[in-house]
């Protein structure tokens, strides 16, 4: 399966607001510098994730289910400052709303992405992002720049 595949087999399952969703939500995490690679299951999907090493933003299924982490580092617990941000900043969100809160790895949303919306998701990626470069990439800078 490859991302065309994706894109309309998302459709099939959940009509063009789906697709439209979807798509909206890949090309801005794109062009906030994110690699996205197609998912694995049975429903199909796509992984959007950060940086060289891949830090994990977010996944959505053809299904329009979202998982969404704050845990970013694979295989590496997230510092409790970042995890900490990542709750908050749900937890002040009235549009994102896990099905078990608070998240301490990645915690699933209750609704769709198109329920969600394409805006309220690519304001998560930016914001995700942000800690990021802030919990990862500034402390390693700062220890090899010294």
């Amino acid at each position: 399966m490859d991302t065309l595949d994706v894109m309309k087999k998302a459709e099939d399952l959940g009509g063009i607001e789906r697709r439209r969703a979807f798509e909206e939500v890949l090309i801005n995490a794109r062009d906030m510098g994110c690699d996205m690679q197609v998912g694995g299951g049975r429903a199909g999907g796509m992984n959007l994730r950060y940086g060289a090493i891949g830090y994990a933003v977010l996944d959505i299924n053809t299904k329009g289910l979202v998982k969404i982490y704050a845990s970013a580092h694979p295989g590496k617990d997230a510092p409790d400052e970042y995890r900490d941000a990542i709750n908050k900043y749900i937890e002040e969100s009235e549009a994102i709303n896990p099905k078990s809160f608070p998240i301490n790895t990645y915690g699933h949303l209750e609704e769709t992405v198109e329920e969600v919306g394409s805006e309220v998701l690519v304001e998560f990626v930016e914001f995700t992002i942000g800690l990021i470069r802030k919990f990862y990439y500034e402390p390693w800078r700062e220890l090899h720049e010294a």
